[in-house]
């Protein structure tokens, strides 16, 4: 459900996101992925990256969406409901591929 990325939304309470966020960050590094967690901005967010790629990433955070909190992508992609975290992996994992792939670079979303 794309949306521009300059948009306002709503955003949950600082907590909430955190731990939405969370949810998603150890899904990812159970899958090989880097996190960052950048908890003490304005808004909570999680950049992610390719271990092995410098500069290469996405951070998403927490906003309102249809019913709810949803993963939120920089580039204004609603990614998937908080309640379903393995599809927001999914989502995140097929864009940065696509995004690497461009690059000549190999990677298997499964690990290094």
């Amino acid at each position: 459900m794309p949306i521009p990325p300059d948009a306002l939304v709503a955003s949950p309470r600082p907590s909430t996101a955190r731990r939405q966020l969370n949810r998603l960050a150890r899904a990812l590094e159970r899958r090989g992925w880097r996190v960052d967690r950048r908890y003490a901005e304005t808004r909570p967010l999680l950049l992610v990256h390719f271990p092995g790629v410098t500069g290469l990433g996405d951070s998403v955070i927490v906003a309102a969406g249809d019913g709810g909190w949803w993963y939120r992508s920089s580039t204004g992609e609603l990614l998937a409901p908080c309640s379903n975290t393995e599809l927001a992996v999914s989502r995140v994992m097929t864009a940065l591929d696509r995004w690497v792939s461009a690059t000549g670079w190999s990677w298997g979303t499964d690990g290094p």
